[in-house]
């Protein structure tokens, strides 16, 4: 597309050589700036190196006769809210790291402008510009996939990025955007003829705020519409313009609020919005006529403008989408035989994203490898998807072990477990029950209970064993406890076998024998046990060291059968100790 032909005519004038036609940049000043001052009204003021152009009224007449024969822009249309130029394809990529440029998006935005600025460049003409060394932004900024850290501003209305046109002109004739005549690459906040030097600090800027969130403010303040016959204190009919551009550092965001903005010269067009460098590609919105209801671009058109806010803001590259992931079935299982865990297939999550090349991770509350055994017990599984921007998402899954296995008891190492009495009553029998569990035993009970007293004859013992889960095994053993009778049996057996010389172990024997013949427990088999007690005291000698374990043996059957002075006197009776099993289960 390209510019209005009006500038035809200013090309013709320069050809023609007319003395008056133009006088380009003409630099006032000797030095690129000078200390600025501040004013008793706190407005800073800087003298700067403006550029001025003079443009003579004659062509400006001609650009406005050639304006007013030609017709506005096509209708956009009722619902043309426009956000690009005719034919930008601008397609947003989600799933990039953020640092490609593929184009704006615009936006309505509240009227919420920045404070007017405190800096004002001098002096301002009609036609000209500040150039970007005098302009320094703060930052960095990223207009149309370039990077800039100053800009120029054209006192007509828009802000230039990077080099000037190497034909300085004015541009007083809003032009059309996209197209790829000059000038380019600008953003234009009110692009028409207006005439800053008439307004007092017609444009002021500042840079505010502190990184990484600072703000570029430039406004034309209460500028008005260029009329040849305004002068300065006597501006005559004319439109005017304040409007403020904001450039956000790090969100790279152009924001332009229009306080005023009205145009009185029927030929003087205006152009709101931005460009790219080579003029191919534009960003603009849209405005409505109040009097038909038409909607039609703010490009090059006649309108006007109050409290209107609008945004242009870089279409982002940058995947913050998160991923979704789905755990899978949360898991009860029983214990491996033997084991405190178990070997779980947990399953895979199913991840999804936006984007390409989501990976799943899982992580156990244990720290220990998805694929290794799982404990008893309840294990927590977090999942999380992670996408190649970084974005992650999380969900978590249980597995739950149960020990299933009751408690063991090993084998005996004999089936039943013999005592001797040591009262009438019987005995008291300490004994040792061993069990193990998988995962560990919390209870065991015995009945009757270790250190109880056995009375003479078999007693069962009943074992119970329960775990944490509740599993439970039990196990029983007989205990016998050998009578008087029994032991003086086991007692002569034992005499026997001591293989004694026969003057020696005969009137040992024949006692046993006799007291073992006596029928019942009656006197007479405790007179024949203390006789051998008697015997073998006097044949210690004979027997040896066997001798004090036959007087025991002895002393306890008397015990047993109550004989007179073989009865305790407030003493406890003497405690025999039996292990069942060493064995661990």
């Amino acid at each position: 597309m390209r510019r209005s032909t009006g500038f035809s005519a200013f090309f013709s004038l320069l050809r023609s050589g007319s003395a008056g036609a133009i006088l380009l940049a003409t630099i006032l000043s000797c030095s690129d700036s000078t200390s600025p001052s501040k004013g008793l009204d706190g407005v800073i003021r800087v003298n700067v190196a403006s550029v001025q152009i003079i443009v003579p009224d004659s062509l400006k007449q001609a650009l406005a006769a050639e304006n007013a024969s030609m017709l506005l822009s096509a209708p956009a249309g009722v619902l043309a809210n426009v956000v690009a130029s005719p034919g930008a394809a601008f397609s947003a990529s989600s799933c990039g790291s953020g640092d490609a440029f593929v184009g704006y998006t615009k936006s309505k935005v509240a009227f919420a402008p920045e404070a007017i600025p405190s800096n004002a460049p001098f002096p301002l003409y009609d036609e000209g510009f500040i150039p970007d060394k005098a302009v320094p932004l703060g930052f960095n900024f990223k207009f149309e996939g370039n990077t800039y850290d100053k800009v120029n501003v054209y006192f007509n209305g828009f802000l230039l990025f990077g080099p000037v046109p190497s034909l300085t002109k004015g541009y007083s004739d809003a032009g059309f955007i996209a197209a790829t005549t000059l000038p380019n690459n600008l953003i234009a906040l009110s692009w028409t003829d207006w005439d800053p030097s008439l307004a007092p600090d017609g444009i002021r800027f500042e840079t505010r705020g502190s990184a990484p969130n600072r703000r570029f403010v430039l406004q034309f303040n209460n500028v008005p519409e260029y009329n040849s016959a305004s002068r300065p204190g006597k501006i005559v009919g004319t439109g005017r313009l304040t409007s403020q551009v904001v450039l956000s550092e790090g969100s790279n965001d152009i924001t332009v609020y229009t306080d005023t903005m009205s145009v009185v010269n029927s030929s003087h067009f205006v152009t709101q919005g931005i460009e790219n460098a080579l003029g191919t590609e534009a960003t603009y919105d849209s405005v409505q006529n109040v009097v038909t209801g038409v909607w039609s671009r703010r490009v090059r058109n006649s309108f006007k403008l109050g409290k209107d806010a609008v945004r242009f803001s870089l279409i982002r590259t940058k995947d913050e989408e998160k991923p979704t992931i789905t755990a899978p079935d949360n898991l009860t299982q029983g214990n491996d035989p033997g084991l405190a865990s178990a070997v779980v297939a947990v399953g895979s999550p199913v991840a999804v994203d936006n984007c390409q090349d989501v990976k799943v991770s899982g992580v156990r509350s244990d720290g220990a490898a998805i694929d290794a055994p799982y404990p008893v017990g309840v294990t927590t599984i977090t999942w999380t998807a992670t996408d190649a921007a970084g974005n992650t998402a999380s969900v978590t899954q249980t597995v739950t072990v149960i020990d299933v296995e009751p408690p063991v008891f090993p084998a005996s190492a004999q089936s039943i477990l013999t005592f001797n009495a040591t009262s009438p009553a019987g005995a008291v029998v300490t004994y040792d029950v061993s069990v193990t569990d998988n995962v560990g035993v919390t209870s065991l009970l015995c009945e009757p209970a270790s250190g109880s007293v056995f009375h003479i004859g078999s007693t069962q013992v009943n074992c119970i064993a329960s775990d944490a889960a509740g599993n439970t095994r039990s196990k029983s053993f007989p205990v016998y406890v050998n009578s008087a009778r029994e032991q003086l049996a086991a007692l002569l057996g034992d005499l026997t076998a001591l293989n004694l010389p026969n003057g020696t172990a005969q009137p040992l024997i024949n006692q046993l024998r006799t007291a073992l013949r006596e029928p019942g427990n009656g006197e007479s088999t405790c007179k024949k046990l203390a006789d051998f007690i008697s015997l073998v005291e006097k044949k210690e000698q004979a027997v040896g060291s066997e001798s004090a374990d036959l007087i025991a043996d002895a002393s306890r059957i008397m015990v047993v059968l109550e004989c007179p002075g073989y009865v305790p006197q407030a003493q406890p009776l003497p405690q025999i100790s039996a292990q069942i099993s060493a064995q661990r289960f």
